[in-house]
């Protein structure tokens, strides 16, 4: 990479504003910021005068990813250095036809062995979780939560490409962080409504609610 180059990002061939763009040095396992900037109305945002070394970039919006990649700038930069990263952002959005489902936690069950209790789990409703589903584009919000049943919708939302986040809680005993999930929104989408679960984050820690496949896909 050149020591100055522009960061570009795009969604549906549009250019995206408001797209959080960072880059941080590495070296023996200490990260430091180098760079923080906000893509503009061109969905661009200039880089400037970044030193030699090895650097990771990351691009987001909304809680969702465009980017993270690392890359080098190298003493004396040749001509064939890049002076420009591109990035799409939520073209990959998994698509249904309603923004309506329910949130639920698969827990094991009681009174049996430890195995006994791991297999014939309880599906346990996510309560009162509030949600909202923005739109990056015009940052039109709309605003749910959900019952008794852990079910939730929204009602009339056009078609298009949404962020969805589910702010942190509990279901019972156990506690989900918040999570963000992108969205596309199409009236010929095979899925009519979303079923997620509460999945532990494993070694990173944590845990979020993950869309469940509907069967046969």
């Amino acid at each position: 990479m050149k020591t100055n180059f522009a960061v570009s990002v795009t969604h549906d061939g549009r250019p995206l504003t408001g797209v959080e763009v960072e880059i941080s040095t590495f070296r023996n396992n200490d990260n430091k910021n180098a760079f923080s900037g906000v893509t503009a109305t061109d969905g661009i945002v200039h880089v400037s005068n970044l030193p030699p070394g090895d650097y990771w970039i990351s691009a987001d919006l909304l809680g969702i990813n465009a980017a993270y990649q690392c890359f080098h700038i190298d003493n004396a930069p040749s001509r064939q250095a890049k002076r420009a990263l591109k990035y799409k952002w939520g073209d990959l959005a998994p698509a249904t036809r309603r923004v309506a489902g329910r949130l639920i936690d698969s827990q094991p069950g009681k009174g049996g062995s430890p195995l006994w209790n791991i297999v014939h789990r309880v599906e346990i409703p996510i309560t009162s979780a509030s949600l909202v589903l923005r739109n990056p584009l015009t940052g039109t919000a709309y605003h749910s939560s959900s019952d008794a049943a852990g079910s939730f919708s929204f009602d009339d939302v056009p078609s298009g490409t949404y962020v969805l986040h589910i702010e942190g809680g509990s279901a019972g005993e156990r506690g989900y962080d918040a999570t963000d999930l992108l969205l596309k929104v199409s009236p010929k989408a095979p899925r009519q409504s979303l079923l997620l679960t509460r999945r532990d984050g494993g070694t990173c820690g944590g845990t979020e609610l993950d869309l469940v496949e509907p069967p046969g896909r």
